[in-house]
């Protein structure tokens, strides 16, 4: 597949999805300047609500990994599911080329005698090819193993978003204290 190709199949969810303004909206400037705090949506107890709801997070970064993350202002998550799209993707391609320069060379040959200079040069035996069927087949496997990670990223990227969208209200610290034996992770959940 051709890198283009793979662009426009990453930025194609992103644009059918991103919220679009009406043709010929427009903002108001003098309502603008009064507007520039937007105010954080309420629940009944006088917590914050979501940003977006945890289906719409779920499917924002099934997607695209990490754009549901963002979406819900967690951005260290969405940046790890982000590069670990990346990562996959450049795997995936290089695993390809992989499998394509095995196929290619399964049925190059070498000769035992061959002229160098000259003189003749005569080879110790059987040369070997290294690129037998099993290599192509297993450089093959390699390709599917690195679909099947980017599959299970989006599916992890669209959980974790939808956790992340129906937790979003539930306040958490986190904090390292030392402790006797080495540093202890301590979590503070109030209700």
């Amino acid at each position: 597949m051709t890198s283009w190709r793979l662009a426009s199949l990453l930025v194609l969810p992103v644009l059918l999805v991103a919220p679009v303004a009406a043709h010929g909206q427009v903002r108001d400037t003098a309502r603008a300047r009064t507007d520039s705090i937007p105010s954080a949506p309420l629940r009944g107890s006088g917590r914050l609500s979501s940003p977006i709801t945890p289906r719409r997070a779920f499917l924002y970064s099934l997607m695209l990994p990490g754009f549901g993350q963002s979406r819900l202002d967690r951005g260290t998550s969405g940046a790890l599911f982000a590069s670990i799209e990346l990562a996959a993707l450049v795997m995936v391609r290089r695993s390809g080329a992989n499998v394509r320069e095995a196929r290619r060379y399964r049925t190059d040959t070498l000769p035992e005698e061959f002229t160098v200079s000259g003189g003749l040069f005569r080879g110790t035996g059987v040369f070997t090819n290294r690129f037998t069927a099993d290599l192509v087949r297993t450089r093959r496997l390699h390709v599917e193993d690195w679909l099947a990670v980017i599959a299970f990223n989006h599916l992890f990227s669209g959980a974790d978003a939808f956790v992340g969208a129906q937790l979003y209200d539930v306040p958490v610290s986190l904090s390292a204290r030392p402790a006797p034996g080495g540093a202890a992770l301590v979590a503070t959940l109030r209700w």
